[in-house]
């Protein structure tokens, strides 16, 4: 397969995971208002329905990871790409059609064990790309799921706002089959992988705590939203003002990260992949640890955004220090982090706020990430003896 076929095949997966992100976060803006329209139950049962639809998805996912990984060693892994997106964009479809919040539960339960999807995406960038470029691909790879997460809650609310839900939901299905169509014609097959186990990869402690570093990086970058309310409130912000000040806050810290990772991952060759590792998770902490002294929104927002921007880049230049050297089961369970990061973070930022406040969170946060850093360092230096 020539260089040329090779990139035109990683724009075109990354595309498609675009288009998967896109999807996802553009249905994920409205439905909370969805389910509220179609409960037949009071305030507090609805809420409870809500948490129960949208939020343990995140655990299946993380659970199904690796199983999507130990696929690529029996079936072809562009087959199964295309599948998961068809499946996903299918039960987009059906949810605008349901009015039951126990079927909406299992559909969301069955896309929650189909969102593993995204680690086919990560073996086939894997498999396209050159060695010496393994770590701008996958970087690229991320940035456009940041990308269609940063794009998807606009065009979400816009549609379900204009046109209904029922639209919204089919518009979502129809994101998913156009990205489909592109990867379908312009991503070459790939081999199908050979087995090699968690245990054959010879690196089992340094994978433990690379998915730690993976998971603390996640944490960096999901804890905020479910606390923002409260920190604006602390500034004074309430109602709508508070609510357009969120919107920009998200915004604009999902660009710097989607910067951050572009830049690290090109000066990450020249500097190595480790000392940048390095660099991202100090500055990060650092700026977390300024994000909860802020004196005010705007420095509180400008430090959000420098935080976000060195931490995304943790996770692709982190697989990258592994190479080809694992096999689809464990590219699953390295991929597995991110989601479990996802269900983690809300938690343990509500938990702490609620009996504590951001200085502490802060603290804990960068505690583990230094903790995750330092041994990933110490298990690299003992496998390279």
């Amino acid at each position: 397969m020539n260089f040329k076929i090779q990139a035109k095949g990683i724009f075109f997966v990354s595309i498609s995971q675009f288009g998967m992100a896109l999807s996802f976060s553009f249905v994920m803006t409205f439905l909370p208002f969805y389910i509220a329209k179609i409960s037949p139950y009071g305030q507090k049962e609805t809420i409870i329905w809500t948490g129960l639809i949208i939020g343990p998805s995140h655990i299946l996912t993380a659970l199904a990871a690796p199983f999507w990984g130990s696929l690529t060693s029996r079936f072809r892994p562009k087959l199964l790409f295309e599948r998961g997106m068809l499946s996903n964009g299918l039960l987009f479809l059906i949810m605008g059609f349901v009015n039951h919040l126990p079927l909406l539960l299992i559909l969301r339960m069955i896309q929650g064990a189909l969102g593993g999807v995204s680690t086919i995406g990560l073996i086939l960038i894997s498999s396209l790309s050159k060695e010496d470029r393994l770590h701008k691909d996958l970087s690229f790879f991320q940035n456009s799921i940041t990308a269609g997460q940063l794009v998807g809650p606009l065009l979400g609310a816009y549609t379900a706002s204009v046109f209904g839900y029922r639209t919204a939901f089919i518009f979502a299905f129809f994101i998913a089959t156009i990205f489909l169509i592109f990867c379908h014609q312009h991503v070459e097959e790939v081999p199908i992988q050979k087995r090699k186990t968690f245990a054959e990869t010879n690196l089992k402690k340094s994978l433990i705590w690379a998915w730690l570093l993976s998971f603390t990086a996640t944490i960096h970058l999901t804890f905020l939203i479910s606390i923002l309310p409260t920190l604006l409130g602390n500034f004074q912000l309430t109602d709508n003002v508070a609510l357009k000040s969120a919107g920009f806050i998200i915004i604009s810290y999902t660009i710097t990260a989607i910067i951050g990772n572009y830049v690290l991952s090109h000066i990450a060759l020249k500097f190595g992949l480790m000392r940048i590792i390095t660099m991202a998770c100090i500055l990060g902490s650092i700026f977390q640890f300024l994000l909860s002294i802020s004196p005010n929104i705007v420095s509180f927002t400008v430090f959000r955004m420098l935080q976000t921007g060195f931490i995304a880049s943790i996770f692709p230049l982190t697989l990258s220090t592994f190479g080809r050297d694992i096999g689809g089961r464990t590219v699953g369970f390295m991929n597995s982090s991110r989601f479990v990061g996802m269900a983690v973070g809300p938690i343990i930022a509500t938990t702490v706020m609620a009996y504590s406040n951001l200085l502490i969170l802060s603290l804990i946060i960068a505690g583990l990430t230094f903790a995750s850093l330092w041994g990933f360092i110490v298990s690299l230096s003992w496998k390279e003896r």
